[in-house]
């Protein structure tokens, strides 16, 4: 049986070895280009979330998710779990999950890093 610590070194050595240092990173915040603040969603409704790739990096280093917040929070909807960011090509297509209605959403993508679209609407 590990001891803590030998359990804390070999997490840290795994971690360590698996995001070599070589590998070029670059850190890319694509505009949300829908939803917009006009935009309203139905619940049940399969819509796409759409981003600007005109200024992406050559080297997108990070897989991509799709959240949805509330009311300036996150919830716990996640609509897309993990996606190839930079094979993606500027949208993915998400199922409206079942929430109240409200004109407080926004949709936060993160990948390289995280950013936010504007409130838009759902309806029931």
């Amino acid at each position: 049986m590990y001891s803590m610590f030998t359990t804390f070194v070999l997490m840290l050595l795994s971690l360590v070895s698996a995001a070599p240092l070589n590998t070029p990173r670059d850190v890319w915040t694509p505009t949300i280009t829908s939803p917009t603040a006009e935009t309203v969603w139905t619940v049940g409704q399969t819509v796409e979330v759409t981003w600007s790739t005109a200024d992406a990096p050559e080297n997108v280093s990070n897989g991509g998710r799709v959240v949805l917040g509330k009311n300036n929070l996150l919830t716990s909807n996640v609509l897309v779990d993990s996606f190839v960011l930079k094979d993606a090509d500027g949208s993915i297509t998400v199922t409206v999950p079942e929430v109240e209605a409200g004109d407080d959403y926004f949709i936060v993508l993160f990948g390289d890093s995280g950013n936010w679209s504007d409130n838009f609407t759902i309806q029931a």
